[in-house]
């Protein structure tokens, strides 16, 4: 429908993931409840059936990309072009329930000073999915990586967002939050929300901070659950590279943001926190010979590959 009489414009991204994408378009009537809504589906140059699948649903814009511009640059041009006052980034691996989105534009309304809200992420087995974060810093890299676990279960773990630590339910300020549900103020955001320097990954970072440092606030719903796979097309496109690709651009974010030097300083920290997670993983027998050698200590070995780049070349061009 048309923007000057809709409450929300909806952006999807699409990449291969057509059976999840169903599932989400399905869902969304009822989860966007008496909002009156604009749908844009922006696909990335999918080889599945990710396109016919969201032409089947009446009202949904689709429109499809020659190739893989990534996903800041696919989800601003879905949100742009339009006068409703609320934007809405999501994820295609979710499936909103009934009236969850309609429920977080009124949270968004319910303070003049909130930008951004975001629900607490379920895994699709209902268990919680840990998705809010405190910006990096010195003190959160520090905390992590050399306070024994033990002591991180607790207070100091839940006020660093440490993860397994804090139970996502209450609604309050946050630093930031996963992508994969963004109710964006527009008069905040503007119409092209996210940053188009990164290709994927850290956008969501560096929008709440954006916010954040302009006097805005960012909140989490926590009574606002939304069930979410996660990393659904980013591990069809990077694969086992996906924690290299995060880390490289969070570093990058983090030299942008505070410096090179604070940057490396942080790399470092990260350095000691996954060598000493290889030890530990081969001191306690996990591994007799190579505590690399399953799939959980690969993947540690490449954040800790990323790392090392980390303390060298923190910045990406």
């Amino acid at each position: 429908m048309a923007g000057e009489t809709s409450d929300v414009r909806v952006g999807i991204v699409s990449f291969n993931t057509a059976d999840l994408l169903d599932r989400c378009l399905a869902a969304l009537p009822d989860a966007l409840g008496h909002l009156r809504a604009e749908i844009v589906v922006v696909d990335n140059d999918s080889d599945d059936d990710s396109v016919s699948v969201a032409e089947r649903y009446a009202g949904v814009d689709v429109r499809r990309n020659p190739s893989n511009v990534g996903y800041a640059v696919a989800m601003n041009d879905a949100l742009a072009g339009t006068d409703a006052p609320v934007l809405i980034a999501l994820n295609p691996d979710t499936e909103p329930p009934a009236v969850s989105l309609q429920r977080l534009v009124e949270r968004l309304h319910a303070c003049s000073r909130t930008a951004l809200v975001v629900p607490r992420l379920l895994n699709p087995d209902g268990s919680l999915q840990p998705s809010v974060h405190r910006f990096p810093s010195i003190a959160l890299a520090a905390t992590a990586n050399l306070v024994p676990a033990r002591l991180l279960r607790g207070t100091l773990g839940r006020h660093f967002w440490i993860e397994g630590t804090a139970d996502h339910r209450a609604s309050q300020p946050i630093d930031w939050a996963f992508g994969a549900v963004h109710v964006l103020r527009a008069a905040a955001t503007g119409p092209r929300p996210y940053s188009e320097r990164w290709f994927m990954y850290v956008e969501d970072l560096d929008l709440c901070w954006r916010l954040q440092r302009d006097g805005w606030t960012v909140e989490l719903a926590g009574d606002i659950a939304v069930p979410h796979v996660g990393n659904a097309a980013g591990r069809q496109h990077w694969g086992s590279g996906r924690e290299a690709r995060v880390w490289a651009a969070t570093y990058d974010w983090y030299a942008s943001a505070m410096g090179s030097t604070r940057a490396r300083l942080y790399a470092a920290l990260n350095v000691i926190g996954a060598t000493g997670k290889g030890l530990a993983r081969r001191a306690r027998g996990r591994v007799r010979h190579d505590p690399w050698a399953s799939d959980d200590g690969r993947q540690l070995q490449a954040s800790a590959a990323a790392h090392v780049r980390g303390m060298t070349r923190p910045r990406v061009d």
